[in-house]
């Protein structure tokens, strides 16, 4: 007799009778997971049990960790392994190990026990669900595998315990495979990082227009644009597009879409994360509206726990119910709130060029990063100030390539598979970088997306 599947674990019309439960009855809920995880972690973590003396949470308040610090980046780093164990509440050995961040330097690590990871399955379930996958889906898998990735793997396990068909093909396979096997076996859903998925399908149409018919896509990573929504659906006669999931490896699923769910908005999973938007300085909470900073604690990661993770993303709270039902609030995802852009599913962090740039004879400090998106691609253009005469910029240019290309490896990878375009280098006089009118802060970081 075969076990239950995860599709069947719902309870329609939503997956789970939380998404429905009115404001007092889920806020009840929250707080008694926020009294539980942190207790947790003041009593079981070095680290926490030092970082939270004499803090004790306002759980009648507004908001209930206003005087908690906030955990960043750079905590995980120095606190997980291989660093050290000061975070870790345990010496539990059955985990699986994730790594997330830049590619140079110590790796940031995430750590989730097994049975975290089957929550988690779990979790991204009910977003599935919400945005209308079912058995019966044929599911082309091209998310990234290898390098401890933890998206892959995951959603493979998902999928198979969401009864789907699935076809475990990860970003590394050439889309002619791809086209022949989906041909063959009628896959009618894609899901990946948005980049791979589209360029897959592109190169498909290139070669063989009109040969498919995908009735699903499900993407992450990175936002899809209405221009392609409307190319895959005249293209391949797409119906669905939406992300399932949002969220980090350091934290965990922090939204997903409905099938009412516009271009980056989100409801929240507030049952397993308790989400805040603060401003830029993190120390007083965004108005309903207002643009701010996003923080997690989670509720389930009872091994390594994350209490006020700054994500790194901005977002605003909508104040407004879905037209779906559910009575989770909504959010939107408004782009990367540090210095880092995502180019394809590379996240390259201003620190990084500006770390590159000092080994450039005549590159000033003065640099300014920009993201755009040409013909269904992302470009990467570093501009930087120089006093060098223009004789010398094409040199200058080939040695920046090249210390970027072989510090990331995965970045010439993507460009050889057209999944990215190649970095593009602009040389500009003194003084020319513009600055803000306001601050005269140099404008450091451009997505002009």
């Amino acid at each position: 007799m075969s076990a239950p599947t995860l599709f069947a674990a719902a309870t329609p019309p939503f997956y789970d009778p939380f998404e429905s439960l009115n404001e007092d009855a889920r806020e009840s809920i929250k707080r008694k997971h926020l009294q539980d995880i942190v207790e947790l972690a003041r009593s079981k973590s070095p680290y926490y049990k030092k970082r939270l003396e004499g803090l004790e949470l306002d759980i009648g308040g507004e908001h209930p960790l206003k005087d908690f610090p906030v955990l960043t980046s750079q905590d995980l780093r120095e606190q997980l392994p291989p660093v050290s164990g000061g975070l870790l509440t345990g010496h539990a050995t059955a985990y699986t190990v994730f790594q997330s961040g830049g590619t140079t330097g110590v790796p940031k690590t995430s750590l989730f026990t097994h049975g975290e990871m089957e929550l988690i399955n779990a979790c991204n379930a009910r977003g599935f669900f919400a945005a209308g996958l079912e058995p019966g889906d044929r599911v082309a898998n091209l998310w990234a595998v290898g390098g401890l990735y933890m998206t892959f793997i995951h959603m493979n396990r998902m999928l198979q315990q969401y009864g789907c068909t699935s076809f475990p093909f990860s970003n590394q396979t050439p889309a002619d495979f791809v086209h022949t096997v989906a041909g063959l076996f009628k896959i009618n859903c894609f899901t990946g990082i948005t980049s791979v998925v589209l360029d897959h399908l592109r190169e498909i149409d290139r070669k063989a227009p009109g040969s498919l018919k995908i009735d699903k896509i499900y993407f992450g990573g990175e936002h899809i644009y209405e221009t392609d929504r409307r190319e895959m659906a005249e293209k391949f006669g797409t119906r669905i597009i939406a992300a399932p999931g949002y969220g980090t490896v350091d934290s965990w699923y922090l939204g997903y879409q409905c099938g009412h769910c516009a271009n980056g908005i989100f409801h929240a999973f507030d049952d397993m994360v308790y989400l805040e938007i603060t401003d830029d300085s993190m120390r007083s909470h965004a108005a309903t509206g207002e643009t701010g900073m996003l923080l997690a604690t989670v509720f389930h990661r009872k091994l390594t726990p994350v209490i006020r993770f700054r994500v790194g993303d901005k977002a605003r709270w909508l104040g407004r119910q879905c037209p779906c039902g559910r009575t989770t609030p909504l959010f939107e995802l408004l782009g990367r709130g540090d210095d880092v852009l995502r180019i394809g599913y590379d996240s390259v962090d201003y620190g990084f060029i500006q770390q590159l740039a000092a080994r450039i004879a005549g590159a000033s400090s003065r640099i300014q990063m920009e993201k755009r998106r040409e013909d269904g691609r992302d470009r990467l253009v570093i501009r930087i100030e120089t006093a060098a005469p223009p004789a010398e910029h094409a040199a200058m240019t080939a040695r920046l390539t090249g210390l970027f290309v072989e510090q990331r490896p995965a970045f010439r990878e993507f460009v050889k598979k057209g999944t990215v375009w190649p970095l593009c280098v602009e040389w500009l006089e003194e003084g020319k970088l513009p600055h803000n009118r306001r601050t005269g802060k140099l404008i450091r970081v451009v997505d002009a997306l």
